[in-house]
């Protein structure tokens, strides 16, 4: 191994000597620029800092004018009045105070000057800009009437809360001097020039003019961007900015703010000859110290480099060291050089790689988790639908925004606690989380809880289980949805459903009635004419008991119809109430020799309704098909279980008729529909309204000239006993 013990001395004195050298070249170009650029800083710093002060200074005078309007009633002056007194003698940003009338008149002021309440100032601009836009206005800098200096006035309007009209005006004036005092602070410490102008260039504050009673126009051409401009275009051009101009051989860098709330500019200016007084100085303190750190780093350097390879050989074999835990699969890595500069070069690069890959995957992991928790987190809060996450232990542990506004309760009440506290608090069933639950994979059901107020809330409840990787349950989550609008939708559509439905029924028992009332009338016509004819008399009284009798059917069917049933609901078997049914027509089925088959299972879910009603819509169907086929036609009855887990009962009633068009189809539920020239046309709007009254359904299939078939669909409940068919 070749030694490094001449080498390093060696080279460390060397490159002392040269980095010495050519630090102090590149330090006296750089120490220039850092000159000139904390120069540039310190101007824009300073711009910006009174540009600041001055903006909050006109601000806090114009939020106590503002105050004042808004809390001020011309009906009230001695309110107003005390008002403007309390604002000029303890608000240091105001020299004074005014009420002005809508037609420009000072009605009262502080400081008071009889003067001013002799003149009109509608020709004032801010008088005109605040009638016309009905907001507050600061003005330029112009002479006090009432002061006899210059000032800022600041006006905002009370207006009228009906008609927006402005029903008067309060003012307050903002001294020039103050602003000049802000400004003076800072230019005391500062060797450089500040200057305030408007937009007109006019100079409001200027280190070379004092007073500034009479109007000065600030000249310059500043160069920003490589583009020359005046003042009035940077004004127009530029909210905040640097730049410079030469006067005569001078630079002069130039910084430069706009006052926020008011057409103003901040000028900072430096010129160049600052520069070189600060480079000279930094060379003076400098140099010494440059001096003193070469002999001290000369010394040092050759102490050191005689140390330091003892060092290197320690930190090689701590490295190799490390490098085996580190840096895996580098057996084939070839070391370019041969000595132990080489082999450190090797160890503390895998190494380097290594660690810097290891934290970097560290720090984009534990970035992902974060966000991805914070993103989850914002998702679960922010959800329109209520969520209620449940742990393993039965514990809440997320209770969102939604949740709180559908049970009234606070998320801080539950965190933590055991969920059947919250089915106690809420009125829900006991049985919703248990056991069985969690075996399933979804349950979806509607309940009705209380809130905090007693209010009662009709909600959707979904709740499925939570898995873990191992397929393990860990919990449940509930998303829970209001459906107070929906049922007040549902109600309005039936009840609009209802008065149409009557509307309907109106005119078709007008027209049903209006047929026998005609024939009633010419039938007492004729009586009346043949009294005296005894034959014709009774036969005349017989046609008359006909066609009451047919009013009276119609009438019983109308009132069947819409009559509201007691609705007594019990669980029943269907099969029993069809078998009911089938008896009551068994005579007619015998008469056209029908034949009935039945397709019924064992076990079927039973059903909740009204049973007399349910046998009275069977029957209804029943009948229909008994008058649809002919001798020695077929009645089918399937009733079959369609869903196991729902319980979904289909009874299925099929003839073998004459069946039915889709314009028939379409029409046969519609009250008084009927094809049979005896017919009044509500049986099946009967039966319509009886199965959707117990909460299930009814369909019709038809093809003309082979069959019709009604399906009457059920949510069913739990298994009924055995039945043998």
């Amino acid at each position: 191994m070749k030694s490094l013990k001449i080498k390093i001395p060696v080279l460390i004195i060397a490159l002392v000597i040269f980095a010495t050298i050519f630090s102090a070249y590149v330090s006296y170009n750089v120490a220039s620029k850092e000159v000139k650029q904390h120069i540039i800083n310190k101007n824009e710093i300073i711009a910006n800092m009174i540009s600041d002060q001055v903006s909050q200074y006109l601000l806090d005078a114009q939020n106590t004018v503002e105050y004042v309007a808004k809390n001020s009633d011309v009906a009230d002056m001695e309110k107003i009045k005390k008002e403007i007194n309390k604002v000029y003698n303890s608000y240091r940003w105001v020299d004074v105070m005014f009420y002005m009338t809508p037609e420009g008149t000072i009605t009262y002021s502080q400081p008071h000057n009889d003067v001013i309440y002799q003149r009109n100032y509608v020709e004032r601009g801010y008088y005109k800009y605040l009638m016309e836009n009905k907001s507050t206005y600061i003005s330029k800098v112009f002479i006090s009437s009432l002061l006899n200096q210059p000032h800022i006035i600041i006006v905002s309007p009370i207006l009228d809360e009906t008609t927006g009209q402005v029903k008067g005006i309060i003012g307050g004036g903002v001294p020039l001097e103050s602003i000049q005092e802000i400004v003076q602070k800072t230019q005391q410490s500062y060797d450089g020039k500040i200057y305030v102008i408007d937009s007109e260039r006019k100079t409001l504050v200027s280190p070379d003019y004092k007073g500034l009673s009479k109007k000065i126009l600030l000249e310059r051409r500043i160069q920003i961007d490589g583009k020359t401009m005046d003042l009035e275009e940077i004004f127009e051009n530029y909210a905040k900015g640097v730049g410079e101009y030469k006067n005569g051989p001078q630079t002069v860098y130039v910084s430069f703010s706009k006052i926020e709330n008011y057409e103003g500019l901040i000028i900072v200016e430096r010129d160049e000859e600052y520069i070189g007084k600060e480079i000279k100085r930094i060379q003076r303190e400098l140099l010494p110290w440059v001096l003193l750190i070469i002999v001290i780093v000369l010394l040092l350097s050759i102490s050191f480099a005689y140390t330091i390879t003892d060092p290197i050989e320690k930190l090689v074999i701590y490295a190799r060291k490390m490098s085996k835990d580190i840096h895996q699969g580098m057996e084939g890595f070839k070391v370019t050089k041969d000595n132990e500069i080489g082999e450190l070069e090797l160890a503390f690069s895998g190494m380097s790689q290594e660690l810097s890959k290891k934290i970097a995957d560290l720090k984009c992991s534990h970035k992902r988790e974060k966000d991805t928790k914070k993103y989850l987190n914002n998702i679960l809060r922010s959800a329109g639908t209520g969520i209620i996450v449940i742990d393993d232990k039965d514990k809440i542990i997320i209770f969102n925004k939604a949740a709180e506004k559908i049970t009234g309760i606070k998320e801080d009440e539950f965190i933590g606690e055991n969920v059947y506290a919250l089915i106690k608090s809420i009125n829900l069933p006991k049985t919703i989380f248990n056991k069985n639950l969690k075996a399933s994979m979804m349950v979806e059901e509607e309940y009705k809880i209380k809130k905090n107020d007693g209010v009662e809330v009709p909600i959707s409840m979904m709740i499925s289980p939570i898995y873990d990787d191992a397929s393990n349950i860990i919990g449940l989550v509930c998303l829970m949805k209001d459906l107070s609008q929906i049922k007040m939708l549902e109600q309005q559509i039936k009840r609009e459903d209802r008065l149409k439905t009557i509307g309907e029924l109106s005119s078709s028992i007008i027209h049903e009635i209006g047929n026998p009332l005609a024939g009633m009338t010419n039938l007492l016509e004729v009586l009346k004419d043949n009294i005296a004819d005894e034959d014709l008399r009774d036969e005349l009284i017989f046609a008359i008991r006909e066609e009451v009798g047919m009013l009276n059917q119609i009438v019983i069917n109308f009132l069947e119809f819409t009559r509201m049933h007691n609705n007594k609901k019990t669980d029943i078997n269907i099969l029993h109430v069809l078998d009911s049914a089938l008896n009551i027509l068994k005579p007619k089925m015998r008469y056209k020799n029908i034949r009935i088959i039945k397709k019924f299972p064992r076990e079927i879910p039973s059903i909740r309704v009204d049973p007399p009603a349910m046998r009275q819509a069977l029957v209804n169907i029943l009948k229909n098909s008994i008058e649809a086929v002919g001798k020695f036609g077929m009645i089918e009855l399937n009733v079959q279980i369609l869903d196991a887990d729902e319980k979904e009962l289909i009874v299925s009633i099929k003839d073998n008729g004459a069946g039915m068009n889709e314009e028939m189809m379409d029409r046969i539920f519609n009250p008084f529909f009927t094809t049979k020239e005896d017919g009044t046309g509500l049986g099946l709007s009967i039966v319509h309204k009886i199965i959707t009254d117990s909460g299930g359904s009814i369909t019709v299939k038809s093809e003309l000239g082979k069959y019709t078939e009604f399906i009457l669909s059920f949510k069913g409940d739990r298994a009924n006993e055995s039945i043998d068919y």
